[in-house]
């Protein structure tokens, strides 16, 4: 076989694999929805709130709240302040904002505190 011909048939294979593994638009898009993650806790000293501007309307889910009281009555829970909401989140519920504005998360319960939550950010429009 000709090192011409050899050159060529690499040449077509090669330009076949490259095509078929091509694809149109596989980026992802920009624009994309996020996350942020809350974290607050409550000690001796006072509470150590967490706050977070928020650009639109968002979702918040309260993810944990623990304290270092066993069998703490009332149960921990996370306090939220936002646009549109203003109340306690059992773990596991969600509360949805009105609009842009701070958003602070606070521990709420006896004893020494630790409390999560995340704030879904939908994608811009």
């Amino acid at each position: 076989m000709k090192l011409g011909y050899r050159i060529s048939l690499f040449a077509m294979l090669a330009l076949t694999v490259f095509a078929s593994t091509w694809q149109l638009d596989a980026q992802r898009p920009r624009n994309r929805a996020k996350v942020h993650s809350m974290q607050a806790t409550s000690d001796a000293s006072g509470a150590h709130p967490d706050k977070f501007d928020a650009d639109g309307a968002v979702t918040i889910t309260c993810l944990a709240a623990f304290s270092e009281t066993p069998n703490a009555r009332p149960e921990p829970s996370c306090r939220i302040s936002a646009p549109g909401f203003n109340g306690i989140l059992k773990k596991g519920e969600t509360a949805k904002t009105t609009g842009a504005g701070a958003v602070t998360l606070t521990c709420n319960g006896p004893g020494n505190l630790r409390c999560s939550a995340r704030v879904d950010i939908p994608a811009p429009s």
